[in-house]
């Protein structure tokens, strides 16, 4: 049975320990409480980005003893803290050991393999609005372990042309829809830093982003993968004259992260298949090879 994420978002709740279970209370002292039980053995990892949250000791220290991780976030859903057990740790432990060591070979074909899906779903984004995708899949085959030859900036430079129109330019501080693509990358990236996390991952460690004053390096490398799919979502909203983030596009925006998704195990939300991704970005870093599982083809199907 696959172990579940507990990803406990909006609302007052209350986690305590009964037996063998995480007991989850809803909105505690008041007459809608209810409370729901999830076996131990069930849980792969909390996360907890509802600032309404509180916690047993007996829950936290039976969590730390079963090496489940916990993963605190701030009111913009980044974590901020992760529960660390003190005793008993030893595959979180193994897989931040085997991160702090993984050798140069291996880091550049997982940051390969994640620029070439980047590009092949920067492809079918433009594909969706009509225009011809073919160059962008030609510089995806081009990708070489390390993109040494920098192809994504060289990829880059083509799609925003092709998704938007020759006048846009990819800014940060730049004119619209540049704030919609700040929005969305947001929070894809919190979303990516999350589930990293919780596969026991250090998100400071990064493939090819590193920057000292940086704690999401690792979240900056595997969110690529699915940049374009925010791409998507801000071209349709400028198409319907949306030019920045207002309280109509920001739940657009959001719902990206529930949007379906083609993969090897069937249709996902997006989540769920940062989820995975992150799972086996941590098992091909134990093992030091490569065992990343990308959506097919990064395609989102509704």
């Amino acid at each position: 049975m696959e172990r579940r994420v507990l990803d406990i978002a909006v609302g007052h709740r209350y986690l305590s320990k009964k037996c063998g279970s995480l007991v989850i209370t809803r909105d505690p002292g008041t007459p809608q409480a209810s409370v729901t039980l999830v076996p131990f053995d069930e849980i792969e990892s909390v996360i907890v980005h509802t600032p309404q949250a509180s916690y047993s000791n007996a829950a936290l220290v039976e969590l730390s003893r079963r090496c489940i991780p916990v993963v605190c976030c701030d009111t913009a859903h980044m974590p901020v803290a992760w529960l660390w057990p003190a005793v008993a740790n030893f595959e979180q432990a193994r897989r931040m050991a085997a991160q702090a060591a993984m050798p140069d070979e291996l880091r550049e074909a997982l940051w390969a393999r994640i620029v070439r899906a980047k590009i092949e779903a920067q492809a079918a984004a433009v594909r969706a609005e009509g225009a011809s995708y073919e160059s962008l899949f030609e510089f995806a085959l081009a990708v070489r372990p390390g993109d040494r030859g920098n192809v994504e900036a060289q990829a880059a430079r083509l799609y925003w042309k092709l998704v938007f129109d020759e006048s846009f330019r990819r800014d940060r501080y730049g004119d619209p829809p540049n704030s919609l693509l700040n929005y969305g990358y947001t929070i894809l990236r919190a979303t990516v830093a999350r589930h990293l996390c919780a596969a026991g991952l250090n998100p400071s460690l990064g493939l090819y982003h590193h920057n000292r004053f940086n704690a999401f390096c690792l979240a900056d490398d595997l969110m690529e993968v699915f940049r374009p799919e925010i791409d998507r979502t801000v071209v349709a909203l400028w198409r319907e004259n949306h030019q920045t983030v207002t309280t109509e596009t920001k739940p657009i925006l959001a719902a990206v992260m529930a949007k379906a998704m083609s993969t090897e195990r069937g249709i996902a939300p997006l989540s769920r298949c940062i989820e995975w991704v992150a799972r086996s970005l941590a098992q091909s870093i134990v093992h030091g090879d490569d065992r990343l599982k990308l959506p097919n083809a990064i395609a989102a199907t509704g």
